[in-house]
């Protein structure tokens, strides 16, 4: 009858619904992939590199601003951070000014695609996004830092820095150092952010 087919259709419905979620769920408990775990090493490796990196500048550095009294000053100590680290931008802006001149980097006035210059201003874009972001963020630091904590903008600019170039050889090499470049620059990012925004919201202040 028309009832008992619509119940079977039900029930098989029902049935296939079950089988995709114990296949959905077996999915999940596979093992990781080979990538996957060289990915999370890479995470944890790049946590690891960055801490050490901070504290022992900390604790081997010592600057203090000869003017931190009011905003525009700590902005001006900034401007001469940014400085350096706009440095990858111009080199990767260099970098592919030269390489348009190859005629095998370029189709016309755009460039062909997974050559190197095409490469790098994939670098460029992204070393753009994470300039902009280090930039934002470190001027929301100095703006509640007291002087004596101004070595950490310059020291999170050398890691961004060094971070750069290790994800600009990647780029060019492999995912994995390309991934650990990224991560030197972006984690550092992060955790500022979240340092910015416990002491906006909290109004509690970390010691940097």
């Amino acid at each position: 009858t028309e009832k008992s087919n619509s119940v079977m259709k039900s029930e098989f419905s029902i049935n296939q619904s079950m089988e995709a979620r114990l296949e959905r769920f077996s999915r999940q408990g596979r093992p990781l992939h080979k990538d996957q775990k060289r990915f999370l090493t890479i995470a944890a490796v790049t946590g690891i590199f960055c801490a050490i990196w901070f504290l022992i500048g900390k604790h081997t550095l010592h600057f203090t601003p000869e003017s931190w009294d009011t905003y525009p000053d700590r902005l001006a100590f900034l401007m001469q951070v940014m400085v350096f680290v706009t440095l990858p931008l111009l080199m990767g802006i260099t970098s592919i000014a030269f390489q348009r001149l190859d005629p095998r980097n370029v189709i016309g006035q755009k460039l062909r695609t997974d050559t190197p210059a095409d490469i790098n201003k994939r670098f460029l874009a992204n070393t753009i996004e994470q300039t902009l972001l280090f930039f934002f963020v470190h001027s929301a630091i100095v703006f509640y830092s007291p002087a004596d904590e101004a070595i950490s903008t310059i020291l999170l600019a050398s890691l961004f820095i060094v971070g750069r170039f290790i994800f600009w050889i990647g780029y060019h090499k492999d995912k994995f150092t390309r991934a650990l470049g990224f991560g030197i620059t972006f984690y550092p990012i992060v955790g500022a952010y979240m340092w910015v925004m416990i002491r906006i919201i909290f109004d509690y202040h970390i010691p940097l």
